[in-house]
């Protein structure tokens, strides 16, 4: 999940979720590289491509229309994230486990607002001290998140991660529905736990709600409906839906990466399709993406390797990673005007060293203290609801 958090840590299935922490680290890689190369100066091209333009250059034409654009699909990595997140938060509902609302939306609000203002302020200071002019960059995405001056408006109305503006950071636009699902989550448990049978037309409601709301441009629909199909895919775990055997479970991830390509090929083989349509295909990226979150909760060869330790430790840092990336790869472009693309190279290795140290001052420490209030505020509630029991002439309903 975007939101930070080991997907294994303190569950009782342990290993059996390792491999869905090597996937939240490949995916945050994913989203790392397709950044810098919108940074460089083939992004134009890249963006040019995906809407539909004939390649400028053949390097371009490889990475936009052949297999090798699974490499920097950077929303479908978001979308693969956002379905961990409905996963992981459902998860322990379905299980049985009570949620505690008192404790639950402090811990929870604070855990993704504090690193994001803490990334928000790494992105403030690399403006300031990297003198940024848009022009200097190589692409126009880069010229849209260079900044050669910050407002006390922007300041401040970077912080407000609901209703602000995450334009200094982009990827913290994806924070916002991550914290509206958070927020909304007793209402996704009420509409997935009464899932029973016929689990896969279920998992195509989610998938049909998103390729409504993309091609209709409803975002709500667009985002919101990504995380139920995580949902689904932990009420499938929970009953034990779907193929049991490795090599089933392989295919199953296959044919959901297969899925998550579909909407390129159509670009790529069906050029002629009206945009709206071709814009619905967006939904079959979200049952791919659910898809193989399902196929790597069971044991199989793929889920071997993204349990491994490499894979791990990147599942680890792929909130920091997420995070702090963008800044830094802006920044690098701006510090090596002349030679951006040498500089997006080191900008990567560096980036990755930054969410190590960020997730060791930041992340984890926010993480405790989020979990220290979460506590704090249960029992004070805890407390007054004890009070207000334990007044003259109150009866309870044991003495009923």
């Amino acid at each position: 999940m975007i939101g930070g958090g080991r997907l294994v840590a303190g569950a009782p299935e342990g290993d059996r979720f390792a491999a869905l922490d090597g996937l939240r680290g490949l995916a945050a890689v994913i989203v790392v590289i397709y950044h810098a190369l919108l940074a460089s100066a083939w992004g134009n091209g890249f963006q040019v491509v995906l809407g539909g333009g004939v390649p400028d250059s053949p390097l371009v034409g490889i990475v936009a229309n052949t297999p090798v654009r699974y490499l920097v699909m950077g929303p479908e990595a978001v979308i693969v994230f956002f379905v961990l997140s409905g996963f992981v938060l459902t998860w322990p509902m379905l299980g049985g486990r009570g949620l505690d609302l008192w404790s639950y939306y402090p811990r929870r609000i604070l855990r993704l607002w504090l690193p994001s203002a803490a990334a928000m302020v790494l992105a403030m200071v690399l403006i300031l001290v990297t003198a940024q002019r848009p022009e200097d960059a190589p692409s126009m995405w880069g010229r849209t998140y260079s900044f050669p001056t910050l407002s006390a408006g922007d300041v401040l109305n970077s912080f407000f991660l609901l209703t602000g503006d995450t334009k200094l950071n982009n990827p913290l636009w994806t924070l916002r529905w991550e914290l509206l699902f958070s927020l909304l989550l007793p209402v996704a448990f009420l509409l997935v736990v009464r899932i029973r049978r016929r689990h896969g037309l279920w998992l195509l409601v989610p998938g049909l709600a998103v390729a409504v709301g993309n091609a209709f441009s409803v975002p709500a629909l667009t985002y919101g409906a990504v995380f139920l199909a995580g949902g689904v895919v932990a009420v499938m775990l929970r009953q034990d839906a779907g193929p049991r055997s490795a090599v089933a479970n392989g295919a199953m991830a296959l044919g959901g990466l297969l899925l998550i390509g579909v909407p390129d090929a159509v670009r790529v083989l069906l050029p002629a399709i009206p945009a709206p349509v071709r814009a619905g295909t967006q939904g079959l990226v979200v049952v791919g993406a659910a898809l193989i979150v399902l196929a790597l909760t069971r044991r199989s060869l793929l889920s071997r390797l993204l349990g491994s330790a490499p894979l791990r430790f990147l599942g680890r840092i792929s909130f920091s990673l997420y995070l702090v990336h963008v800044p830094i790869l802006i920044a690098a472009v701006h510090v090596a005007p002349g030679t951006p693309h040498r500089a997006l190279l080191i900008a990567i290795p560096v980036a990755f060293v930054v969410a190590w140290i960020f997730m060791r001052v930041v992340e984890q420490p926010s993480a405790r203290f989020s979990r220290t209030v979460g506590r704090r505020v249960s029992v004070f509630v805890a407390g007054l609801e004890a009070d207000r029991d334990a007044l003259p002439g109150r009866v309870g309903l044991q003495d009923r």
